[in-house]
């Protein structure tokens, strides 16, 4: 290390790099790339996951309008955490009137928790609730609360609440794609205290 430094004093600036990249590039490359690797694997372990809300629209309403809505949503509305949209671009009908791909990725999704409340039509709102696979509203949200914003829903016959109307809502109100849309809320998400916060916010405004 001594011959090194001596070396180097007698150089310039530009010639001691040059010098020290020629003879010590290759040690100078492993260090960087163990430091690059290190510094990643020490992010990915005390990286956090962001806060998400699972969004999955069921309907034809095409991918751009969903984009802009999500965009939307979480710009007007939502801070502490996000709002994340997927959609199946449905004709209308039950699950039988989907492609088999898209009613895979469906239940997959629905499975593992991953789909907090589902934006859809009638039939396949029914659908849902007749396979006992939704969440009543009054768990998640006080029911007095949507009487107050005239917020209109939806019992499928039962003496309990299992689906809202979307047009009372002014965050679908000013989507006409988004008109005569029933949100429900299926069984398995893991967010059931965020949805209680996701409705308020919505009829707070």
């Amino acid at each position: 290390m001594k011959k090194l430094w001596a070396t180097l004093k007698t150089m310039s600036f530009t010639e001691a790099a040059d010098y020290i990249w020629e003879y010590y590039k290759i040690h100078i490359l492993g260090i960087v790339l163990g430091g690059f690797f290190i510094g990643s694997i020490i992010s990915t372990v005390l990286k956090e996951d962001p806060e998400t809300y699972e969004v999955m629209v069921i309907s034809e309403i095409p991918y751009d309008v969903i984009d802009d809505f999500s965009a939307d949503i979480n710009e007007q509305y939502f801070e502490e955490y996000e709002i994340m949209t997927d959609n199946i671009v449905s004709s209308g009908g039950g699950l039988g009137q989907q492609s088999p791909e898209q009613v895979q990725k469906f239940f997959a999704r629905v499975a593992a928790g991953m789909i907090d409340v589902i934006v859809t039509d009638k039939v396949l709102a029914e659908e849902l609730h007749s396979q006992e696979g939704l969440t009543k509203i009054e768990e998640m949200v006080d029911l007095s609360l949507l009487e107050d914003a005239g917020v209109e829903t939806y019992q499928f016959g039962t003496e309990d609440v299992y689906a809202i109307d979307t047009n009372q809502l002014d965050v679908f109100n000013d989507n006409e794609f988004f008109q005569d849309r029933y949100l429900i809320f299926p069984l398995s998400s893991e967010k059931k205290d965020r949805t209680t916060s996701f409705l308020e916010t919505l009829l707070e405004q």
